[in-house]
């Protein structure tokens, strides 16, 4: 069978067979040897992919590149350590008896849904099969979000779903509008949605259709995101969410939801010029970060604080794909893999102290270094790395975003105010300015994050917390993701490399 063959099958396997099971050891057991199934799969993919380029499978429908490649090693490897912490994670509500087994067998039947779903999404050649795997991402995620049944988790579940709804159905329109254009061109139904297609054709494509439909992809996907003003679903779908489903929506959905974007881009780069793309990427991207960063120094309840951070490092990621060129780019690709890191091991921290503290409001937890030291050393090292410090990877995607926006280059802007008022504003006041403005949102996000974080570190705890935190194997997933985090900022490994750089070549070709 070959390994794009596994990387869609086995997780409907798993997920029909976890509908069979009630007892929890079989139920993990199944959920874990999918998981290594998929990572040997990726693994597979991405060799292929290296050694021989890209290739496509099943009469085109499957098209698999360095990009899509790329991503997939974010899906499988966070899908891995979300599911090496749902062991933890679920014992503890199991031994409380809040968790039945029939809904311990549901959860992980949705869980490989939502995998399938991601996974499809990142193979798929065409646009109008990529938009129906988002969609079907959101029928997945909105039961695990509900997942503890509680009224509030249950108003987070139906906001997400109507909010994320109306993004994908934009999001349809604007593919319609591709589908449109294409047709009137190729003339061949079939394939008009294939990227492949449209890249070939692109010269044929009406611009006019394809920058509006752009931009209701953007919207639409962006809402999916997190992209502000689209954003005000995630605050509260990742703060009643179990910590491992808050994890994988951060670290994966988000970066899924991206790639969608980042393939309707390459065909709008095709048809007219890269900036149009590029400027409308910049402004969402700097809008997100400009608001995330404002709420951050707001927050009391740590999911939401983290849920915002998420929206400060899309926007992040947004920006460098929106300058494009090589450094830009390759930053953007580096923060993506960087943000899931980071972010999974926060929210696995944020998991840990739930449990331990009973709450999540950021004031009723101190002294977390000598309740749980383990966890205090992940909630640290996923804070140092959410705010780009060294020597974590984050500060090396974080400043190859910064140093592309000082360098972008698009020939100056002009501004008519009135009838006798012209203002030519030249590209390096403009860079000066928005890299200022970056630097100054960096330094809000970095005093208002680490606050909250240290807050929670130091300090005693209450009297009636434990305060121990023996080793286990239930520690695993805090070690692979710290490890990653710190090694990726020395060393990128040679295969990875090799695809981010074949990647940005696929996203900046023209």
């Amino acid at each position: 069978m070959s390994a794009v063959a596994l990387l869609l099958l086995t997780p409907l396997v798993a997920g029909f067979v976890s509908l069979g099971l009630r007892r929890a050891d079989a139920l993990h057991g199944v959920n874990l040897t999918a998981m290594l199934v998929l990572a040997g799969a990726q693994a597979a993919t991405m060799m292929r992919v290296v050694q021989h380029g890209g290739f496509r499978a099943y009469h085109d429908l499957v098209a698999v590149d360095a990009l899509s490649a790329y991503v997939l090693l974010i899906i499988t490897g966070i899908g891995f350590t979300c599911s090496l912490y749902t062991r933890s994670y679920f014992e503890h509500y199991r031994a409380q008896g809040t968790i039945s087994p029939v809904r311990m067998s549901r959860y992980f039947f949705l869980f490989h849904m939502f995998m399938f779903t991601m996974i499809l999404a990142t193979l798929a050649n065409s646009l109008g099969i990529l938009w129906v795997a988002i969609e079907a991402t959101t029928l997945a995620t909105t039961f695990l979000v509900n997942f503890f049944k509680r009224k509030a988790s249950l108003e987070a579940g139906w906001k997400y779903l109507i909010l994320c709804s109306v993004g994908i159905a934009l999001a349809l329109f604007g593919t319609v509008l591709m589908y449109l254009s294409s047709v009137r061109a190729l003339g061949d139904v079939s394939g008009a949605l294939n990227v492949t297609e449209l890249l070939q054709a692109a010269d044929q494509l009406d611009p006019h259709a394809v920058k509006v439909a752009f931009i209701f992809i953007l919207i639409g996907y962006g809402t999916k995101i997190g992209l502000v003003p689209m954003h005000t679903w995630v605050p509260e779908a990742y703060s009643e969410a179990p910590a491992p489903v808050s994890a994988m929506l951060a670290g994966v959905l988000e970066t899924v939801a991206l790639y969608a974007v980042l393939r309707s881009k390459t065909v709008v780069d095709a048809v007219v010029s890269p900036g149009y793309a590029g400027n409308l990427l910049i402004f969402f991207g700097l809008l997100s970060f400009g608001v995330a960063a404002c709420f951050i120094l707001i927050q009391r309840d740590v999911k939401r604080l983290f849920a915002y951070s998420s929206i400060e490092h899309m926007g992040i990621a947004i920006i460098g794909f929106g300058i494009g060129g090589a450094v830009g780019t390759f930053g953007a690709l580096f923060h993506l893999l960087n943000h899931a890191l980071a972010k999974s091991l926060a929210f696995f921290a944020a998991g840990n102290v739930h449990i331990r503290f009973g709450t999540r409001e950021i004031g009723n937890v101190r002294g977390l270094l000598k309740a749980q030291p383990i966890t205090a050393l992940a909630l640290l090292t996923a804070g140092v790395a959410l705010v780009a410090m060294p020597p974590t990877a984050m500060f090396l995607s974080e400043v190859s975003v910064m140093t592309a926006l000082a360098t972008h280059v698009s020939g100056g802007e002009t501004f008519h105010l009135g009838r006798f008022l012209t203002i030519t504003i030249a590209d390096e006041a403009r860079n000066m300015g928005l890299v200022s403005l970056f630097l100054v949102l960096a330094v809000v996000v970095f005093g208002g994050f680490m606050y909250r974080i240290l807050g929670m570190v130091w300090g005693d705890p209450p009297a009636e917390i434990q305060q121990r935190e023996p080793w286990s194997l239930a520690h695993a997933p805090f070690v692979v993701s710290m490890g990653a985090l710190v090694a990726l900022g020395f060393f990128i490994p040679e295969s990875v490399g090799e695809l981010m750089t074949v990647a940005v070549k696929i996203l900046t070709a023209r």
